[in-house]
């Protein structure tokens, strides 16, 4: 008998989640932001991997408490939409986990500001030594993949099964490679571009209110579907073609 299937959402942060691209904002608080703007143009061209990218960042930035960092962190808003898409999804038995390339250090606290510290998030590292800028560490790299410091297509494979609709939401340049891998993909920005260029099916959106007006009547009206190509995307991972 075949399993019933049901919804699994994962999310950016960064101008996703976030208002802004907080990862941005800390460079033109804190670093240099000359010296950021080519570096992230560099990332953007592929020439350098979103490691170092951040490394050049950090190396600009002067030595900061982690106090201070937190200060700056917590001005930075949030959708106010994404509360709702959060109460309807936990209303629904929905898992909704946070995929950022950015760092846990301005990640939690906004979460926990905003009562969402219990959000399942993957993210990269951030630490505030007593004499050195802050240092960056990256625990979820893909050995196979140079691009991105956090894989989010390794957690989206590990974290889902096979009776689950993937959702994936997202702007950026890091949401690339898991767009590729989900069943349903919400893009705004850059990532529409990418969509297009790419022939993946998307719902393009500004907020979570135009996501939550499209997955609303999908959970409740229509049969939850898989995308073949996602889907074949995903065999092929696990059987290491």
């Amino acid at each position: 008998m075949q399993q019933r299937l049901t919804y699994t959402v994962f999310t950016d942060f960064d101008g996703t989640i976030a208002v802004r691209d907080i990862g941005d904002a800390m460079f033109h608080r804190f670093g240099n932001a000359e010296v950021c703007a080519k570096s992230f143009s560099e990332y953007r061209s592929g020439t350098i991997d979103a490691r170092e990218c951040w490394r050049t960042g950090f190396r600009t930035m002067p030595v900061l408490t982690k106090e201070q960092f937190t200060e700056f962190a917590l001005a930075q808003p949030v959708d106010p939409h994404f509360r709702p898409f959060l109460d309807f999804c936990g209303s629904n038995s929905i898992p909704v986990t946070v995929l950022s390339d950015g760092f846990d250090a301005y990640i939690d606290p906004v979460l926990q500001r905003e009562a969402m510290g219990d959000l399942p998030r993957f993210c990269n590292q951030l630490t505030f030594p007593l004499n050195a800028p802050p240092q960056p560490f990256f625990p979820y790299t893909n050995g196979e993949c140079d691009r991105c410091a956090n894989c989010k297509r390794n957690h989206l494979l590990t974290r889902s099964s096979e009776d689950q609709v993937i959702v994936y939401i997202g702007d950026g340049i890091s949401d690339r490679c898991p767009v590729r891998y989900a069943d349903v993909v919400f893009a705004k920005d850059a990532l529409v571009a990418f969509c297009e260029t790419e022939n993946i099916t998307f719902h393009r959106f500004t907020d979570f209110s135009d996501v939550l007006k499209v997955f609303r009547p999908m959970v409740e009206t229509s049969k939850p579907r898989k995308r073949r190509t996602a889907e074949l995307l995903r065999q092929s991972v696990f059987i290491g073609e």
